[in-house]
């Protein structure tokens, strides 16, 4: 289940800090920033080829993550033994999907059936022969009024919205009771941008076909509820692989599995090392996933939700973490505190940087903070170091696949380029932001808000031109 709360909490963020800000040239940034740009879904950039950040994981903690993502649900129940589809797998979308959700579809089988091994393929949609695998698009409003936390999600034992509505609450429809996978249902967003779309095909595919837990502490996986990672990653492909490997099978044990592992991993990933015992111990930390989830919740004040976010924080310390869940709190603490307190929220987003530093395969956690600290650089007039950062975080962003990211770094480059003088290059940066801003956005008036607030940010570029 992709968590919407935390979806959004990371797109409007920024949003906080420019209403924070006084004195900024709304009016003429608004007009910089408006080229006549067609915002439909038909000739869209492409990330091509997929280029994914260096996969480095010893066996060791693939193992422990893997058990601990494929015997735990996320809300904290276990899971008495794995379940998966056997054989071949079949996908079709349903009409009620846009088409250019197809070529996305098309472009992560080839990965599915490339780097995870699967067999799987697309098929004709037909109600009277469903495909093991539906992907069905509805107004984001129906998906709420049924899962209220999810912007989407995947559903076992249902072909179709009625029914998963018909058997919600069954027996049928409760992962942990399967032994083996024999159909599932993924209901997307049909008014969200293509971005939001694939990310949430991504995570609920990689869902149907393998763990259902997330891990806030994995740095390199989509299975986390942070939302930091975009589509499923070298990493998570792995996971794929061991989860439909030969030597397991739907109805195993923990301790089954747990045994069959090492040889799993030796075989398909010769060179992350040996195995020894491994650590099958509970990871979640409930009193800190509430204290999160809460900050990060729904139709909370303000000042709640940052009391929420320290407190967070100080479980993290008290109960000495020093893996991502750090890195987070205090990244979630920063983005809370943009609107009251500008400087609270620069020394959180350094604290974070500075955790996911000493981590390792964290440069996307890296890249966002970096948008953040450019940001707050571009509030100041640093128009350098908002430059700074946005050269180092673009990058990773294409990499990873993240429209969103991509269009608001290359608009936080071109406002500071343009502060810095050198406006032939800002206004390339600021074509980029648009062109990315197409797939990123839902439509074209939430990406001028979004593109239009980073540019304000800038206090006066004229003047920071001449310092």
């Amino acid at each position: 289940m992709r968590n919407k709360l935390h979806r959004a909490f990371g797109l409007l963020a920024l949003l906080t800090l420019c209403a924070c800000m006084t004195n900024m040239p709304h009016d003429d940034a608004a007009a910089r920033l408006a080229p006549a740009m067609d915002t439909s879904t038909s000739d869209l950039p492409s990330f091509g080829a997929p280029n994914p950040i260096r996969f480095s994981r010893s066996n060791q903690s693939l193992a422990e993550d893997f058990m601990a993502l494929s015997f735990v649900l996320e809300s904290g129940r276990q899971i008495p033994r794995i379940s998966r589809f056997e054989g071949p797998i079949t996908v079709a979308p349903a009409p009620s999907a846009p088409p250019a959700l197809e070529g996305e579809l098309s472009h992560l089988l080839t990965r599915l059936r490339t780097e995870a091994g699967i067999a799987i393929s697309a098929t004709a949609y037909r109600t009277n022969s469903p495909a093991k695998i539906t992907i069905e698009a509805l107004p984001s409003e129906r998906i709420a009024a049924a899962v209220p936390q999810a912007a989407c999600f995947v559903v076992p034992n249902a072909s179709t919205w009625q029914e998963f509505i018909r058997q919600r609450g069954r027996v049928t429809s409760d992962w942990a009771s399967l032994t083996t996978r024999s159909r599932a249902a993924i209901f997307l967003p049909a008014d969200a941008s293509l971005q939001e779309m694939r990310d949430c095909l991504h995570e609920e595919l990689g869902q149907a076909l393998g763990p259902l837990n997330d891990l806030y502490d994995l740095t390199d996986s989509v299975f986390n509820d942070d939302n930091f990672h975009a589509v499923l990653t070298t990493t998570d492909m792995m996971f794929l692989r061991i989860f439909n490997d030969p030597s397991l099978q739907s109805g195993m044990g923990q301790a089954d599995v747990a045994a069959r592992l090492p040889a799993i991993l030796g075989r398909i990933n010769p060179t992350g090392g040996v195995v020894s015992s491994i650590n099958l111990a509970n990871r979640d930390n409930r009193a800190w996933s509430n204290a999160i989830g809460r900050a990060l919740g729904p139709n909370m004040p303000e000042g709640q939700r940052l009391e929420h976010a320290q407190a967070a924080l100080n479980i993290a310390q008290r109960s000495n973490m020093r893996d991502a869940r750090l890195g987070f709190s205090y990244y979630a603490l920063g983005r809370i505190a943009l609107a009251r307190d500008p400087d609270r929220a620069a020394a959180a987003f350094a604290s974070a940087q500075d955790i996911y530093q000493r981590l390792p395969n964290t440069d996307v956690q890296r890249a966002h903070i970096a948008m953040q600290i450019g940001a707050l650089a571009l509030a100041r007039g640093d128009m350098t170091a908002a430059l700074l950062q946005s050269t180092i975080a673009l990058p990773i962003a294409r990499r990873s696949e993240n429209a969103h990211l991509l269009a608001s770094l290359s608009m936080l480059r071109a406002t500071a380029l343009e502060g810095l003088g050198r406006g032939s290059e800002a206004q390339r940066s600021r074509l980029e932001a648009y062109a990315w801003g197409r797939y990123g956005f839902a439509d074209r008036s939430l990406m001028q808000i979004r593109l239009g607030e980073i540019a304000n940010l800038a206090p006066n570029a004229t003047q920071a031109a001449r310092n």
